[in-house]
């Protein structure tokens, strides 16, 4: 009592405050709670889930930048007002909506990100571009995608649309990037304007077309030692302060000399990170320009022993045992590994498992359904997303 409260309670206390949107939207869900508080609960969630299983939970490793910390953002257009007087409106979704909460502020995405989600707002409104409806399947901006490069600063900015490219698109690009330059980004360069074209009627945000409006279509990313190539659609980490140490703790468990299959491989990010342990590394995507941006990786970082292949990760999986990899890295989509792979893993010779997931409840699921042949030795936690109930889990599993 009467004692004055630590500057860093003053300073959460302050942010909260400045938030125009907690809690209506749906991006922070913990955003009225000190961050030790959000580990601990994030640290027992994981023991209550994994208590079956009956291996420890250290606690989690926390991000050594709670805030502004979201270096990918991706938010739905909408409209706001009645007849004839309607406006775009740009932000997160309400909780448990898919209202459109217009965003004027984000205490967890990169400031220069949300000074162009403020500018591309205004302009979408004075170029008359029509906003999607995703009732009536009508209409023309879907989704904007923001992606910047935290070691070199680089954006490149993409519409998600139902249409094809309009015409003008070079005019109404050199409208937007002479607005980005008056708005004045503190540490970021916009290198490209992206239209990804998706007609179809589904929740689905990506297409599979893109056309260059402007510049390039993709960004240059330096991430400790590593030099990386990241496109509209390319898997990429979203909290570049966090990731080494999520990378180092799969690295932690690659046997020296090993040959690794690294599944999922998005960019090829962990394949380089590892491939200076291991003896050789092959990267497997089903996107082609994952694929692309990971082969692009390699040779500017001359990772001799890093080769990448375009492919179905089940289908390619069959070969493990002819190939003799005794090391796969698993960094698979929320829904984690299918049946089919996790008959496969049993079936193989690999010797160890290294899973990296960001869905607790299918990492639980998919270890129970490995356990025929393989046994969880770790699980570390690792908070990639401060100020949400989303946690990143690296288990080591080997063989029995």
């Amino acid at each position: 009592m009467g004692k004055a409260e630590p500057m860093a309670n003053q300073t959460y206390k302050r942010k909260i405050g400045n938030c125009l949107h907690f809690p209506l939207c749906g991006g922070c869900n913990h955003l009225d709670l000190p961050y030790d508080k959000q580990l601990s609960l994030k640290r027992q969630r994981l023991i209550d889930l994994f208590e079956p299983i009956n291996i420890s939970i250290p606690p989690v490793i926390k991000s050594p930048e709670p805030y502004y910390y979201r270096h990918k953002v991706q938010l739905p257009f909408g409209v706001t007002g009645k007849g004839r007087i309607k406006q775009p409106v740009l932000g997160c979704y309400e909780a448990n909506s898919h209202r459109v909460v217009d965003q004027h502020m984000c205490l967890i995405q990169d400031q220069d990100c949300t000074t162009i989600v403020k500018t591309v707002r205004k302009w979408a409104a004075d170029t008359g571009l029509t906003i999607y409806n995703e009732k009536r399947g009508a209409g023309f901006l879907r989704h904007l995608l923001i992606r910047r490069g935290n070691g070199t600063g680089e954006i490149i900015i993409g519409f998600i649309t139902s249409g094809e490219q309009p015409k003008g698109s070079r005019n109404i690009s050199k409208m937007l990037l002479e607005r980005i330059e008056k708005a004045a980004l503190h540490r970021s360069t916009v290198v490209g304007i992206v239209q990804n074209i998706n007609n179809r009627f589904t929740n689905v945000v990506l297409g599979n077309d893109e056309v260059i409006w402007w510049g390039r279509p993709y960004i240059k990313e330096k991430m400790g030692e590593w030099h990386y190539r990241i496109g509209l659609s390319t898997f990429f980490q979203v909290n570049p302060f966090q990731t080494p140490q999520l990378y180092n703790e799969a690295l932690n468990h690659v046997p020296e000399g090993s040959r690794v299959l690294d599944c999922y491989c998005g960019a090829g990010s962990i394949a380089l990170w590892v491939s200076k342990k291991a003896g050789y590394v092959m990267g497997i995507d089903e996107n082609p320009s994952s694929i692309k941006d990971a082969r692009a990786a390699a040779s500017y970082n001359r990772a001799k022993n890093a080769a990448f292949k375009q492919g179905d990760v089940e289908k390619e999986l069959i070969t493990i045992s002819r190939n003799d990899y005794n090391c796969v890295i698993f960094d698979p989509p929320r829904a984690g590994l299918t049946e089919r792979l996790i008959n496969s893993l049993n079936g193989s010779s690999v010797k160890r498992i290294i899973y990296v997931s960001c869905n607790p409840v299918t990492l639980k699921r998919d270890i129970i359904l490995l356990k025929q042949r393989f046994k969880p030795v770790s699980i570390r936690a690792i908070d990639m997303f401060p100020h949400t109930e989303h946690i990143e889990c690296v288990t080591l599993l080997e063989a029995q």
